[in-house]
């Protein structure tokens, strides 16, 4: 917990997502804070394990060198009881204009978050959102990794990020430079936005954010860990298993024009 107050790194993404989803549960960090873990009881603990997990949200999944009826067999042993069903509700919420908000920390760097709320992962824009983040920062060919620290050379380190929840996800830039350069690379940064609001992008660029995207999908199944994981959160946010060519071909799908309406539609000038 201390080490995330002493990792301007980390501590800004906890400070951008409470910003965000202000008075919704997903404000809260995940590690808790000291009042709230000092607070942690056995009692308090089997009682929220008996109101949040039950049979209608509970799921074993495996892959790998499994045999389905042994594994079968081994559920039918040890889980031998009712979970009873789980209440999990959360408040709907409401994608609001964010305020600014700033954390002195004496350090050498200024790290800095531009974000805001946008559609989900259930929503069938999250891919044209995927797809967008990859083209503004997401490696050394992005367009901001080029205009900021390959042409201005004024960044430590820049890159978008999406961070899916089922009915929204935080979208934005995360950059760090120098503190006489903050303004400069924020003014960078939006130069950019609005290039992408004013204008479509090439089918190009476009082509090759796709690649990019089915290549990761594809490369992250050489693990069995991250199989096992697909199939788990797809069994939870879709109710079923999507096949990988489901999702490639959700990316094909996407077009310049769908980009560009994510743009027009759903951000300000800035964000």
């Amino acid at each position: 917990m201390h080490d995330i107050e002493d990792s301007p790194e980390e501590l800004i993404f906890d400070k951008i997502e409470s910003n965000i989803y202000k008075g919704n549960a997903l404000e809260l960090p995940i590690i808790g804070s000291e009042k709230t873990v000092k607070k942690v009881s056995p009692d308090l603990l089997r009682n929220h394990i008996s109101r949040k997990y039950g049979f209608n949200n509970f799921f074993i999944v495996a892959s790998g060198a499994v045999e389905h009826k042994k594994l079968i067999n081994l559920v039918e042993k040890y889980i031998d009881k009712d979970f009873g069903k789980a209440y999990n509700a959360r408040k709907h919420i409401k994608r609001q204009t964010n305020s600014n908000e700033f954390i002195y920390k004496d350090i050498q760097q200024a790290h800095l978050i531009l974000a805001r709320s946008t559609y989900g992962l259930i929503s069938k824009k999250s891919t044209s959102v995927s797809l967008l983040s990859h083209i503004l920062g997401d490696g050394s060919s992005s367009r901001l990794f080029q205009r900021l620290r390959e042409k201005n050379g004024i960044a430590y380190q820049i890159n978008s990020f999406v961070n899916f929840f089922k009915d929204v996800s935080s979208f934005g830039v995360y950059f760090s430079t120098k503190d006489q350069s903050v303004e400069r690379a924020r003014e960078l940064i939006i130069k950019e936005f609005k290039k992408l609001r004013n204008k479509k992008i090439s089918e190009k660029e476009l082509n090759r954010a796709k690649e990019y995207l089915k290549g990761s999908i594809l490369i992250s199944l050489e693990s069995t860990t991250n199989r096992m994981m697909r199939i788990a959160n797809s069994l939870i946010y879709y109710g079923k298993v999507k096949t990988i060519d489901e999702s490639i071909k959700k990316i094909d799908e996407v077009t310049t024009n769908d980009i560009f309406l994510l743009r027009s539609e759903e951000h300000t000038s800035e964000l």
